[in-house]
């Protein structure tokens, strides 16, 4: 039997009876399904829906019975809950070797960045395109285009894994609201940042003021386009003195790269082996370069970075005191003096780039004389400017 009500609007409504016996809640005058815990009155959903509002009830009733807040209760809809779970999967993906300690950190920065915008127990259900909008509008502006958008693509990821994962009823809309700084203004501001690469001239001061594992660490990257975690990762087995030869996948993409050395390479290489320190841990032994506690020269997703504190020091013991340029532009300096030797596939084979043309489908591989065609042309350019260094 039902009751009779008149809503607001003077219009007779009739409540719905209880779908069964032992349907929890009740229906209120307001047109909700309701329930009073601890003398205080819950509204869990319309009449019209009452499966919906069962299952809040059942998600929310063990906090309501024992007085706590269930908005503020980690939930799958909410974003703690979203950001748990995506924590969760980038961890899995790191103990299966698909994901490097570095990209789990940045997951988990941004994961801690949007919970502390949106509040931990902000329902997923409530988030709008505005809120998106708001959101971008916070991030520092004193951040380049690049960081922003590299941020944006995180955040996006995030919201991503919460639509695949069906995290709420309907698909969440932040495509509008974290839209990537266009293409035209990133390229403007790096036109006003200055060069990123060092000169023939500055190598050679670097050279002659540097340590002998330091002389190595520039000429590999001068000559290898060799990185900072390149370097760090280089093993003794990488290396192949009678051929002069370096070969190994890079470790960031993974795909197959190798470079002929210099004779001064090799000789600044072989020096700097010679006097390697022991490891401090076994699972170090078949690295090349190690530092003076013993330990590698960076390691992924570690805050310290030895080498490239080292090469700072190095750099203004130099007397270069530009900035925004480190070991990092030695990668830099490579790839732009390559590329005037005009042969690109050799250059992104010596620098461990994937090439996405469709000639590259079906290239099995690159000459070694082009390699080192195009290592001796940068070879020849780096000898040009040694009068030049002061």
């Amino acid at each position: 039997m039902t009751a009779r009500i008149v809503s607001k609007r003077g219009r007779k409504a009739t409540k719905p009876a209880k779908p069964r016996a032992d349907f929890p809640l009740f229906s209120h005058a307001c047109g909700q399904w309701a329930k009073k815990v601890r003398g205080k009155l819950h509204y869990f959903g319309p009449w019209d829906d009452p499966q919906s509002a069962e299952s809040r009830w059942d998600r929310d009733k063990h906090a309501l019975l024992r007085g706590d807040d269930p908005s503020n209760i980690p939930t799958d809809d909410t974003i703690e809950g979203l950001c748990n779970s995506f924590c969760e999967s980038k961890e899995l993906q790191r103990e299966r070797g698909e994901l490097s300690k570095r990209a789990f950190d940045d997951y988990h920065r941004i994961a801690k960045h949007v919970a502390a915008h949106f509040g931990k127990g902000r329902k997923l259900d409530t988030l709008r395109s505005v809120d998106f909008e708001k959101y971008r509008n916070t991030l520092s502006a004193t951040w380049s285009p690049s960081t922003i958008n590299n941020h944006l693509r995180l955040v996006r990821v995030l919201f991503k894994y919460a639509n695949d994962t069906g995290a709420t009823r309907y698909p969440i809309r932040y495509a509008i609201g974290l839209k990537q700084v266009p293409r035209s203004i990133v390229r403007k501001h790096e036109a006003k940042q200055p060069s990123k690469e060092f000169s023939a001239e500055e190598v050679h001061l670097l050279l002659a003021k540097g340590s002998l594992s330091m002389r190595a660490f520039i000429l590999l990257g001068l000559n290898c386009g060799y990185g900072t975690m390149d370097i760090a990762r280089s093993k003794l087995s990488d290396f192949d003195f009678e051929q002069n030869w370096i070969g190994e996948p890079r470790g960031k993409t993974g795909i197959a790269r190798g470079a002929w050395l210099w004779p001064e390479t090799v000789q600044a290489v072989q020096a700097a082996i010679e006097k390697r320190f022991e490891p401090h841990n076994a699972e170090w032994d078949d690295l090349a370069f190690l530092t003076r506690n013993r330990r590698p020269w960076a390691i992924d997703g570690s805050t310290s970075h030895p080498l490239t504190q080292s090469f700072h020091r190095l750099k203004l013991d130099a007397g270069i005191k530009r900035k925004g340029v480190g070991h990092y532009s030695l990668r830099h300096t490579f790839a732009t003096v390559a590329g005037d030797a005009k042969d690109q596939p050799a250059v992104d084979y010596i620098m461990g780039h994937c090439d996405p043309s469709m000639s590259a489908v079906y290239r099995e591989g690159v000459d070694p004389e082009r390699v080192k065609a195009v290592c001796n042309h940068v070879r020849s350019w780096w000898l040009a400017g040694k009068g030049g260094a002061k």
